[in-house]
């Protein structure tokens, strides 16, 4: 017969406990009716123990979050006021966009035409144009408003000269922002040209 060294039979008797020992149950074993088959005794005891603790003081948990009164100062309770001008970032505000091309000649000429235009029949607000290249279109942008109401209204001045005129979203020159009492309109010598047109 061939003896084996103790070593390894040492060796295979602990293989075979760690094998019988990982292959028992801590948790609960429920059939298809929702029952408890097997439970190892004291991992049962302790999930029940936590289970019926956590039964216990569920309802009273909500019933404290129901009945408690959130004191919030009456500073917070106030309306939003995120349209106000002191909350905004001062960068951001609205042009009015005149044109949108891939010519860049076309849009060269359209800036320098409406500055040129702008400065003899405006009143009113001093309205700069800006250039901007966002691929594939080069846009021309008017004016810096922080008010859309005003660049709404800015843009109904120029819509006979420019009839694409809309107002964009763009970031602005708070500089160059028209004050809040300025009123658009045209000079006298246009006005009265554009009444004997019409």
């Amino acid at each position: 017969m061939i003896q084996y060294p103790r070593n390894t039979i040492c060796f295979l008797l602990i293989a075979l406990l760690a094998m019988l020992w990982g292959c028992s149950t801590s948790q609960k074993a429920t059939n298809r009716d929702g029952r408890t088959i097997i439970a190892d005794t004291a991992g049962a005891t302790e999930a029940v123990a936590l289970q019926q603790l956590l039964d216990d003081n569920r309802s009273q948990l909500s019933d404290l979050h129901i009945t408690q009164q959130h004191d919030i100062p009456a500073k917070f309770l106030k309306s939003d006021s995120a349209n106000k001008a002191f909350n905004r970032d001062p960068f951001e505000g609205y042009r009015v966009q005149i044109l949108s091309t891939r010519d860049i000649a076309l849009a060269d000429s359209v800036t320098t035409s409406f500055r040129l235009w702008a400065d003899t029949t405006i009143a009113g607000y001093n309205a700069k144009a800006y250039q901007s290249f966002r691929q594939p279109y080069y846009k021309v942008h008017i004016g810096d408003f922080q008010d859309r109401d005003k660049a709404n209204s800015f843009s109904q001045l120029i819509k006979d000269r420019y009839p694409s005129a809309w107002v964009v979203h763009d970031r602005i020159n708070p500089s160059d922002v028209p004050a809040d009492t300025a009123s658009f309109s045209f000079k006298k010598n246009e006005q009265d040209s554009l009444s004997i047109n019409n």
